[in-house]
């Protein structure tokens, strides 16, 4: 199979096509022939070799956590799938075997059928960006998934996280702040913000603040978002430096609290973000796609910080190369 790998830590340089085995899936696990994948800035943030102590890797290695197909083989004990079922997933990418290849291995645990009104490049986008937004949301932040009542201030609410953030705490209940650049305001309200900031202004929060909860998504200080929440109101950052993990030792002496997201990928969340499509409360905005072979142009795309909503990768057909 073709794949797109990098054999040493580096920027995008590094990629190259090159063909690999086909893999097998093991015991719970099903093959996946990949029709889209998506780019997140934690693939060449791995690949930089800066995260190796705390995500280690394998090199050579694939690649990617998202990914659409269609399941190819069943591996034993899985149930409730058949070949030809088309689903998507977030991977694992610690084997160093990721979503950039023709053909994916992936857990049965973390995958989905895609929804029958959303596209294999829409299904791609999805699952880590979608589920680090629901879990930081619900889980970190506190925010209940109905009938909430919270006024939350989504920070980077045009970005691959940001804009499922907004969605699925608009679909909630919850009075929803996006803070973006002025030439996103206008995809900003339409995915469902009651107000959109724009963070270049002057004292951009005068008359908004305070908020029950602030969720971060472009990893920003917490304590310039802190003074933002009214009394019990949280933090969440997607994207933790260390200040956020200092000023969380705090939590249990202070009303302010602060919560670093970590992604715990599953099927479960997955779902409930795959109902949220089914039911109209959920878009994917894409930014931009590439071909496999143009991966080096989606990671340099990614780097910029410009991106609105999701880069997709378009995996081609095995049976029809070019």
């Amino acid at each position: 199979m073709r794949a797109m790998i990098y054999r040493a830590y580096g920027g995008p340089e590094q990629l190259e096509m090159t063909d690999l085995p086909r893999p097998s899936p093991g015991p719970g696990q099903v093959l996946v022939q990949a029709l889209a994948s998506s780019v997140n800035p934690v693939d060449w943030k791995i690949a930089s070799g800066k995260l190796r102590f705390i995500m280690p890797i394998k090199l050579p290695a694939v690649p990617g956590f998202d990914v659409a197909g269609t399941i190819a083989e069943l591996g034993a004990d899985v149930k409730g799938y058949a070949v030809g079922d088309l689903v998507h997933a977030r991977i694992a990418t610690n084997s160093g075997t990721g979503a950039c290849a023709e053909f994916a291995v992936v857990g049965a645990d973390v995958l989905n059928r895609v929804p029958a009104r959303m596209a294999p490049a829409e299904a791609a986008a999805l699952p880590l960006a979608g589920m680090t937004a629901l879990q930081a949301l619900r889980d970190h932040a506190g925010l209940p998934l109905e009938v909430a009542r919270e006024r939350v201030l989504v920070v980077g609410a045009s970005g691959g996280v940001g804009h499922f953030a907004v969605q699925i705490a608009r679909a909630a209940g919850a009075t929803v702040v996006g803070v973006c650049s002025a030439r996103n305001a206008e995809l900003v309200a339409s995915l469902g913000a009651h107000e959109v900031i724009d963070y270049t202004k002057p004292d951009p929060y005068r008359g908004l603040a305070p908020f029950d909860i602030v969720l971060d998504c472009v990893g920003g200080s917490p304590f310039s978002w802190t003074r933002l929440l009214n009394r019990g109101g949280r933090f969440a950052s997607i994207m933790p430096g260390p200040g956020v993990f200092i000023r969380s030792v705090l939590n249990p002496v202070t009303r302010r609290k602060v919560r670093a997201m970590l992604l715990k990928s599953n099927a479960t969340d997955l779902s409930i973000l795959d109902q949220l499509v089914e039911a109209g409360k959920l878009r994917v905005v894409i930014d931009s796609r590439y071909p496999l072979t143009d991966l080096r142009a989606a990671w340099k795309r990614s780097m910029s910080g410009r991106t609105v909503g999701k880069i997709v990768i378009d995996v081609p057909d095995p049976e029809n190369r070019q």
